[in-house]
């Protein structure tokens, strides 16, 4: 999945105008390369050879035949469900509200189908392992990446492991400075690029602790200083109007994780999570 397709993706912003023409045109039809030489291409999409030309580099690649060797590779990886994803559901030109549930439905199907492909087993054993064997657990996100990370506090505080999310994030690099090589801090966002998060991993990074990272797939600052990478699918622009299937992803592999937890828990923790509903459901009173 981490192929061309995927690096494109995720490189767009870094594209002039021009070579963003030859990047959207690459991710809607990936095979009509194939088939042309860069002459053909430019005058099949409308721009010169240059422009290709100047697209490759971009992408550090050494030229056009390179281009084409990495896109015939993806294709032949099934990596063509890249060339899908890039777009945000344009609700403002749908005009009815079957077709508002329609399109949400669909595009929140296809993101889930994507992020089954990108899932890792051995990545989320040993994310769950660190999870139950930490000393302190810090948990980080911003806006609908910091709802996420709520939820998941609240789950693992249900089957009694302890962690730390706060909205300030002061108090969480405060907290971070005195982790160690006992400590894990789990950081959620979609793009990889929140200058508040950044902070807490560079924090956590210097002091020792193992940093979880759940990111959009491809690189990033957060996921790249990550011992532990868990890559949701590409599904959103990165600059959108909020988030949508992209929490939802996040959500999914924190269901994932907790169901995990439980499965390789003692009996104690499913005492602790029936006693906590107990708690909750009765107003702390036994009944």
């Amino acid at each position: 999945m981490n192929g061309i397709l995927l690096g494109i993706l995720n490189n767009k912003a870094s594209f002039s105008s021009k070579e963003l023409e030859v990047a959207n045109a690459i991710l809607k039809d990936p095979g009509k390369l194939l088939t042309c030489t860069i002459i053909e291409y430019a005058e099949f999409i409308n721009t010169s050879p240059a422009t290709i030309t100047r697209f490759c580099k971009r992408m550090n690649l050494s030229g056009f035949q390179e281009l084409k060797l990495l896109i015939a590779k993806a294709i032949n990886n099934d990596d063509l469900i890249i060339g899908s994803i890039d777009r945000d559901i344009n609700l403002t030109s749908i005009e009815t509200t079957s077709g508002i549930i329609a399109s949400v439905m669909t595009n929140a199907i296809s993101s889930l189908d994507r992020l089954n492909r990108l899932l890792d087993v051995d990545t989320l054993e040993s994310v769950a392992s660190a999870i139950a064997n930490s000393r302190h657990i810090l948990i980080c996100g911003v806006g609908a990446s910091g709802v996420v990370a709520k939820d998941f506090h609240q789950k693992l505080v249900r089957i009694g492991i302890l962690s730390h999310c706060d909205d300030d994030f002061d108090l969480a690099k405060v907290q971070v400075t005195s982790f160690n090589s006992r400590d894990l801090v789990i950081a959620f966002s979609y793009s990889g690029m929140k200058a508040e998060i950044k902070s807490i991993v560079s924090i956590a990074k210097e002091k020792g602790a193992t940093v979880v990272a759940v990111t959009r797939a491809g690189s990033n600052p957060i996921a790249n200083s990550a011992d532990f990478h868990i890559s949701v699918a590409p599904s959103e622009a990165i600059v959108r109007e909020g988030a949508t299937v992209s929490r939802l992803q996040m959500l999914i592999v924190v269901d994932i994780i907790y169901q995990m937890l439980i499965k390789n828990s003692t009996g104690s923790t499913l005492e602790t999570l029936k006693e906590t509903w107990q708690s909750v459901a009765s107003g702390g009173k036994n009944e």
